[in-house]
């Protein structure tokens, strides 16, 4: 697991520094749900430690929380874009996660870090919220689609 996460960071440091010649943006999706943009030059590293990531930015400031990052060139194009755009928040989460981005019907499978499925719901609008007070607390993974998004039960 921790190699994976090290294998990530290196890989959007490397995007980083070859789109730093061009004029790219990074969007930084906070598990509040609030999208934020920053000068890929700007950034000085992003931090994987255990179960978050953190965007460090060369002005000293760092922008915790993170639960997605994507970039986008001088035109607007987004050049990592995922297949959808879904967010959960708030994360961590006590009892109840709301899920943004999905699709009406879209089924949703939450999964322990061992695979194992816990619950599986059925969206009925373009935002469902799940109940997961029943939980212990930890990490767990939410599946919608091919998207796969981390959140924290605490």
């Amino acid at each position: 697991m921790i190699k994976k996460i090290f294998l990530l960071g290196f890989a959007l440091l490397a995007v980083g520094q070859l789109m730093m010649a061009q004029s790219f943006n990074m969007i930084v999706l906070k598990a509040d749900g609030n999208e934020t943009q920053y000068a890929v030059s700007d950034v000085q590293k992003i931090v994987f430690d255990n179960s978050t990531m953190t965007v460090e930015l060369k002005s000293g400031e760092n922008v915790a929380d993170v639960t997605r990052v994507s970039f986008k060139d001088a035109t607007g194009v987004e050049t990592l874009k995922p297949e959808s755009s879904v967010s959960v928040f708030p994360n961590p989460v006590q009892e109840t996660l709301t899920v943004k981005g999905v699709k009406k019907g879209a089924v949703i499978n939450v999964f322990d870090m061992s695979g194992g499925l816990l619950q599986t719901v059925t969206t009925q609008e373009n935002t469902a919220n799940i109940n997961v007070s029943s939980l212990q607390k930890g990490v767990y993974l939410l599946q919608v689609d091919k998207q796969v998004v981390k959140f924290i039960k605490k």
